[in-house]
């Protein structure tokens, strides 16, 4: 008959020796490790870098990756980044990150200014995306951008795609302001208080930045002017109640600038691990690029043709393959929406789209870089009032 005592002590020593039998285990290397459930599909997982938490990138960038996900198959995880010039230094050198989108402005400064030397062999672009507008959005009392001489405007953080443009428009309307640095949020609420004169935000529209901001804050969206400085860069357009019912009059347009957005990926050697892995994600995105012009996606979607180059840099390998061997998908097919930043179905898109398409007719088909010209000198034409 066991005592109690005698019983404790018999546990005790059982206890001893599995943990003693569990220790030798480990040392011995016998002890299961648990798997991992993501080692697999970690080779298949894209991150791609995109604007602020505002801006339209981020949006299309998770609808895009909605559309994508396909299991341990494919991945793709969007990012919230810094500015477009950090997006670019990103995509050399912080791992994880595969596809970032950027301004077409910033590259062409990378390019010009040689702050990045031989960018344009180190970096490919995949597809040329939707138009982001240059949004002005001043206190009542400022008509035009003149009126802001000597004025505070917030550019957006230093360094920012934003920033970048903003100094290159005030430059070209020979308008000198006085910059701040500021995040949209705190630009926002600056402006409201008469603290700040005016922000830039350079964005698809509508931009969700533009939620909060009502006409009976005191502010209103400003013309900008498309200077012959600003022609290399950028392209023409037009806001219009459509987009911001609660800045724009019914009957009232805005004239602005728009930059383009390019999916820019690292120029990997062929075979690498990175390649395949955005050799994949080409496949994926450019097969499905039909339903991303649906509702219910960004209606920016539907200006995007991704066929259209970007001048000047070369598409990533495997994209331009997949486009020569599927000339007639949705992905390679022109679209026939004018890339002006346009709402789709819309009574003035509807009557501008008409009006390009009289433009041209005459013409027969053009390039997508003629096709960009065209859309400069309708614009042009456009804003000189001839379609009154």
């Amino acid at each position: 008959m066991f005592r109690p005592g005698r019983l404790s002590f018999f546990f005790l020593l059982s206890a001893l020796a599995l943990s003693s039998s569990s220790a030798a285990q480990q040392r011995a290397g016998t002890e299961p490790v648990p798997t991992n459930p993501y080692a697999a599909a970690s080779n298949w997982t894209l991150g791609m870098m995109t604007g602020e938490l505002d801006g339209t990138s981020l949006r299309m960038a998770n609808e895009i990756a909605v559309a994508l996900n396909d299991g341990p198959n494919l991945r793709v995880v969007p990012m919230i980044g810094e500015s477009s010039i950090r997006n670019v230094t990103d995509l050399f050198y912080l791992p994880g990150v595969d596809v970032a989108i950027v301004q077409s402005d910033v590259l062409s400064n990378l390019r010009r200014t040689k702050r990045m030397p031989g960018i344009e062999d180190r970096l490919n672009y995949l597809a040329k995306l939707h138009s982001e507008e240059f949004h002005v959005l001043s206190r009542m009392k400022y008509l035009c951008l003149a009126e802001l001489t000597g004025r505070k405007v917030n550019f957006g953080p230093a360094g920012s795609g934003s920033a970048l443009t903003a100094e290159a428009v005030f430059e070209a309307s020979k308008v000198q302001v006085q910059p701040q640095y500021l995040d949209y949020p705190t630009a926002a609420d600056k402006l409201r208080r008469g603290e700040i004169d005016a922000t830039v935000f350079v964005s698809g529209k509508p931009a969700q930045a533009f939620e909060r901001m009502h006409h009976q804050d005191g502010v209103h969206f400003l013309d900008v002017d498309f200077a012959d400085e600003l022609q290399r860069d950028y392209l023409p357009a037009i806001m219009t109640h459509d987009d911001y019912p609660d800045l724009i009059a019914p009957n009232e347009t805005v004239s602005t600038i728009a930059v383009s957005a390019v999916m820019a990926v690292f120029n990997s050697p062929p075979r690498s691990d990175r390649y395949r892995k955005l050799e994949r994600f080409a496949d994926s995105f450019f097969s499905k690029f039909e339903q991303f012009r649906q509702p219910p996606h960004h209606v920016k979607w539907r200006e995007v043709t991704l066929s259209t180059p970007v001048p000047g840099w070369t598409r990533f390998p495997a994209a331009q393959q997949w486009l020569k061997d599927h000339p007639e998908s949705a992905a390679a097919r022109s679209g026939t929406a004018l890339s002006l930043g346009l709402e789709p179905g819309g009574s003035e898109a509807a009557r501008l789209q008409l009006m390009f398409e009289r433009y041209t007719r005459d013409r027969g088909p053009v390039s997508g870089d003629d096709r960009e010209k065209l859309f400069k000198d309708f614009m042009r034409w456009y804003q000189q009032g001839n379609l009154n």
